[in-house]
C-alpha cells in the first residue's frame, strides 16, 4: 500500500467579517481593521498601504517590524481576532459574564481590567483565534512566508540509511501550517507583554494555552482510492478543527481555571557566603514565575500545567454593572427557567427574580401543496414565553 500525502487545501474557511476592535492585549490592535480593508482588495498597493496604517502608532518596535515584513499574515491574524470575539460570546452566552464589551469599542489597555478567570479566557481564545486563522490562511497558500516542513522522523531514518518499520511505513509530512500560525501569533501577540510582572506572566501563559489547544485538536484525515473501494492508495492530510470545537475546549478549561501567584525562588545558599558580594547575591535571585496559590502558610504550590488556564484575582459576581470590574450586569438578560446551569434564572438573575413575557402570534401551519400549483395553509396560534431578569 502506498500512502500519498497532500497539503490541506483549506482546513477551515476563515471568517471574512471586518475586525471591529482590538483584542484584550492593547488598544493599538484596533488599527488592524484598516489593514483588513486594504489587504482584501488584493491590489499591488493594498498590503503596503495596510501595513503602513497598522504600523503607524501604538505598537512595539517588534510588532511594527512584523507588520511591514508580513502584512498578509497580520491581516489573517486580525480575522482570527474577530472570529475569537464572536465565538467568545457564543460559548459564554448563558453566563453572567458573556464577553459583553470585548472587541466592541476602541479600548486602550486591557479589555479585562482585573486578572480574573474571564481575562484568562479572553486571552486564550484570542490567541487561539489568531493561530487558527493564520494556519488556515497558510494552508490556502495566502501567506508567502509560510513554507513546508519535512517530516523530521523520516528524514533521520533516510540519513541513517534505515527503512521505516511496518508500524511507521505510512509516515506523512505535509506543511507546518499550524506550527507557522502558532509561531506568528506568539511573536506578535506576546510582544505586548513588556512589563515582566505577574499580570504579564499570566497573559503569556494563557496565550500559550490558546495556541496549544489549536495544535492539540489538529486531526489526521485520510481518503482511500482504488478499484471497488479498495484502499490501494491512501491520501492523508492534516485538518484544522472547527474553531467552535477549539472554543468549547477552552470553555471547559475556563471552568477549571486555577488561581496562581507570582513567586520568586530564594537565591542559592552559596550566594550568602562571605566571599560573595551583595550585588552577586541579588543577581542570583531567580526571576518570578507562576505557581498555584496555596492557602497553607508553609510550602509553595507547583507550577501550573501547560494546559491549565490561570488567573490572579477572584472574579466579581458580575450581577451589577461595574465598569471598573468590566461587568455589564445581568439586568434585562434572558434566562432559562427550567435550567440549573449558568443560564438558569436563579443563577443568572442573582436571586433578584425575573419577569415572564408571554407572546401570542398568528402563524401559518399545516401547509399543503395542491397540484398544480397552489399551497394552502391553516392559521394557528403560537404561544411563546420568555423570562427576563429583573
Amino acid at each position: 500500500m502506498v500512502e500519498w500525502v497532500r497539503r490541506a487545501s483549506t482546513p477551515l474557511r476563515a471568517s471574512t467579517a471586518t475586525l471591529n476592535s482590538p483584542r484584550g492585549h492593547e488598544g493599538a490592535l484596533l488599527s488592524l481593521i484598516f489593514l483588513l480593508l486594504y489587504v482584501r482588495s488584493g491590489g499591488a498597493g493594498g498590503p503596503l498601504l495596510g501595513a503602513n496604517l497598522v504600523c503607524a502608532r501604538g505598537l512595539t518596535d517588534r510588532q511594527r517590524a512584523m507588520c511591514h515584513a508580513a502584512p498578509a499574515a497580520v491581516a489573517a491574524l486580525g480575522t482570527g481576532l474577530s472570529m475569537a470575539y464572536k465565538e467568545c460570546r457564543a460559548q459564554l452566552s448563558g453566563y453572567r459574564w458573556n464577553c459583553s464589551g470585548v472587541g466592541d469599542g476602541a479600548y486602550f489597555g486591557h479589555v479585562m481590567p482585573l486578572a480574573t478567570r474571564e481575562a484568562a479566557f479572553t486571552y486564550a481564545i484570542t490567541a487561539a483565534g489568531a493561530t487558527h486563522a493564520l494556519s488556515a490562511a497558510c494552508a490556502r497558500g495566502d501567506l508567502p512566508a509560510c513554507g513546508c516542513a519535512h517530516n523530521s522522523k523520516l528524514s533521520v531514518q533516510r540519513r541513517r540509511g534505515s527503512s521505516p518499520s511496518s508500524s511507521d511505513q505510512f509516515q506523512w509530512g505535509g506543511c507546518g501550517e499550524v506550527a507557522f500560525g502558532a509561531r506568528f501569533a506568539r511573536r506578535f501577540l506576546d510582544a505586548r507583554e513588556l512589563e515582566a510582572d505577574a499580570r504579564s506572566l499570566m497573559n503569556l501563559h494563557n496565550n500559550r494555552v490558546g495556541r496549544k489547544t489549536v495544535k492539540e485538536l489538529v486531526r489526521r484525515e485520510c481518503k482511500c482510492h482504488g478499484v471497488s473501494g479498495s484502499c490501494a492508495v491512501r491520501t492523508c492530510w492534516r485538518a484544522l478543527p472547527p474553531f467552535a470545537a477549539v472554543a468549547r475546549a477552552l470553555r471547559e478549561r475556563y471552568r477549571r481555571a486555577r488561581r496562581v501567584a507570582a513567586h520568586a525562588a530564594p537565591p542559592p545558599r552559596t550566594a550568602f557566603a562571605a566571599h560573595v558580594s551583595l550585588a552577586a547575591a541579588a543577581a542570583a535571585v531567580v526571576q518570578p514565575h507562576l505557581v498555584l496559590r496555596r492557602y497553607r502558610p508553609n510550602g509553595v504550590g507547583r507550577p501550573p500545567r501547560k494546559s491549565e488556564l490561570v488567573y490572579l484575582a477572584p472574579s466579581p459576581s458580575y450581577c451589577e454593572p461595574d465598569a471598573a470590574a468590566g461587568s455589564p450586569g445581568t439586568h434585562g438578560r434572558h434566562c432559562n427557567r427550567t435550567s440549573r446551569d449558568e443560564d438558569g434564572c436563579e443563577k443568572l438573575c442573582c436571586g433578584r427574580g425575573y419577569n415572564t413575557v408571554r407572546v401570542v402570534k398568528h402563524v401559518q401551519c399545516r401547509c399543503q401543496f395542491h397540484w398544480c400549483c397552489k399551497v394552502t395553509c391553516d392559521t394557528c396560534l403560537s404561544r411563546t414565553e420568555t423570562h427576563v431578569c429583573e
